[in-house]
Formats: C-alpha cells, structure tokens, sequence
C-alpha cells in the first residue's frame, strides 16, 4: 500500500479480474470442445487498471471499489498491493462476488470478452471514501455504463461531493450494448456539468451522441459542461477539445500483441499529463504514447513502464 495520505489521483469504479485464454481462434459448438494456447489470470477493469498503470508511471494513486470475500478478491487487493496502489478505499463484500471476465484473445489480437457484473453491480455513492480525496488533484470514474448503481443521480451526487474535495472530476465509459441513446442520455445527463474531462471510446460516442465526426462529438460534451472533452479512436489516435482548441493526436506506431486495456492506459497517460501540468494536447500526446506500451504485451496493464521510459520513447519517435 502507498504510505503517503495525500494522493495525486483516486479511480472509482470498475475492478474485475480477467482470465485471458490466448490463442482462442474459434467458439465451440454446444456439447464439443476446441483447444487453445494457455490461460493468464490478470486484474482488470477500467478504474482498477488506470489505478495500476498511474501507480507504474509513478503517481500516487489510490482505488475506490467494491470486490467479493473470495479468492478473486483476495488476488485483486494484493496485486493491487504489489503494484504500490492505496487500497484503503478497497472494500470487501458478501453480497456479491468479485466482477469476472473470460477474455478470448485469438490471433489476430482483437479479443472477445465474457462478464459477469459481480461486486461491480451493487457499488454506490455510500462505498467512496471522501476523505481519500482531500489534496488530491483528480478523481478518474472508469466503467460507467457497466456500474449500474453510479449513473444519473447517484453519478451526479458522488461528483458533487468530490468537487467539494477540491479535486477535478475525469470520466470514462464501458461499452453497453444493451443501453438505447436515452440510457446514455439518463445516465449522464444530471452529472456533465461536474466533469472536467470526458472521454469515452468513438464507439462509445456514437452510441451516446448518435454522431460519428469526433470534432462533432466533442463539441457536443462540450455543449453539456464537459471543460475537456474527447474521444479515443482507436489505431486512429485521439482527439480533443478544450479552451486551447481542437487537437487530432496520431497513435505512436508499434507493434500490436493484445489491445486489452489500450483505452485505460491512454486515460491514464492523459490524467499523468494533467497532473504535470501538460497543456490537453500534450496531454493526449502522453495518453497515446502509454496506449502504445500497453498494446506490446499480454494484459491489460502488463506492458507498462514508469514515466521516464514513456517521455524517452516518444523523444525518440515524435
């Protein structure tokens, strides 16, 4: 666990532990069976791995979540440990199990997920710890969208109770196909005004905003209250809007193993710019250039490196 008590960020929201099976290249029928290459238990989850990758880049950060009393939940806290991240935010329950992921990666590298919501489904306003917040200079909410009990009015009431911190509000979405444009509309809506960036995935945007142009899109959150807003595109870069102006940041090219948590870590790489006091372009220049470690290694945090390495290698290529 960190010892300082002041933390530069705390995330909220989504922790799961991911079982990664690698060379899965085909489904089986029902009653038959098709082999694959081997299997990786990883932590995952878009707030508990941006509260990894922040900690790797040498951050203080700290994780709000909700996981089971059983071994996925005990995996969770002392890797979480291990990687250096506050986990006094971290509680237990019985009420559900720790949220699971079956991660079927072929290939090809572009994967196909399994999930059960678990703890993930019952974490509420009542489960933050405020306190964690005093002095710090973000808070990060990763996985809306698949974190039921924080959407709408409940969204809205955690982020006013952290602004009273004192600490700027940065949010994130999951994919959920299930969720119509009104859904996203009720979810959202009543918490715009408090975010100080917003940055879901193209796909995500489009579902919320029914617009594919990302200049569009942003100018749309911007419209809302969103101070910073952006999309991640994908092997596309990013693109954002802020008081400085609309910026396209084009990827880093690398090679591509697994893009299992790329979105996170660029969130990660842009919020570690905005505590340095990057400018958001730049900022969304970092976020590409840890997108692109990420991408380079199995798991969704596993190819992270600390900042100094980051800042050489897009010496090197920029």
């Amino acid at each position: 666990m960190a010892t300082s008590k002041t933390l530069d960020i705390v995330c909220i929201g989504c922790t799961v532990v991911d079982s990664v099976g690698l060379g899965v290249d085909g489904i089986p029928e029902e009653g038959s069976m098709t082999m694959f290459d081997r299997v990786e238990l990883h932590l995952g989850g878009c707030a508990l791995n941006a509260a990894v990758d922040l900690a790797k880049l040498g951050l203080k950060t700290g994780l709000v979540a909700l996981v089971g009393k059983d071994g996925l939940g005990d995996f969770c806290v002392n890797t979480l440990q291990r990687h250096g991240v506050d986990i006094r935010g971290v509680k237990r329950t019985t009420k559900a199990s720790t949220s699971f992921s079956f991660i079927m990666l072929p290939k090809s590298g572009n994967r196909r997920i399994l999930h059960t919501l678990g703890a993930n489904a019952i974490i509420g306003p009542k489960d933050i710890d405020y306190s964690l917040l005093r002095g710090a200079k973000w808070a990060f909410f990763g996985g809306l969208a698949i974190i039921p009990t924080l959407e709408g009015r409940n969204l809205a009431s955690a982020a006013k109770a952290i602004r009273k911190t004192g600490a700027r509000i940065a949010a994130d979405t999951a994919v959920n196909k299930r969720y119509a444009r009104d859904d996203w509309e009720r979810m959202l809506a009543p918490a715009y005004e408090y975010l100080d960036i917003f940055f879901p995935s193209e796909e995500e945007a489009h579902m919320i905003t029914g617009e594919t142009d990302p200049e569009t899109i942003c100018a749309y959150f911007r419209k809302r209250g969103v101070k910073i807003a952006g999309v991640k595109l994908g092997d596309k870069g990013s693109a954002v809007l802020s008081d400085e102006g609309f910026f396209r940041a084009p990827v880093y090219k690398v090679k591509c193993v697994d893009t299992l948590g790329a979105g996170d870590a660029f969130i990660s790489g842009l919020l570690a710019g905005m505590c340095l006091g990057y400018k958001p372009s730049e900022a969304a220049r970092l976020g590409n250039a840890v997108a692109a470690h990420c991408v380079q290694a199995v798991g969704a945090t596993t190819g992270i490196k600390p900042l100094r390495d980051i800042l050489a290698f897009q010496k090197k290529h920029d």
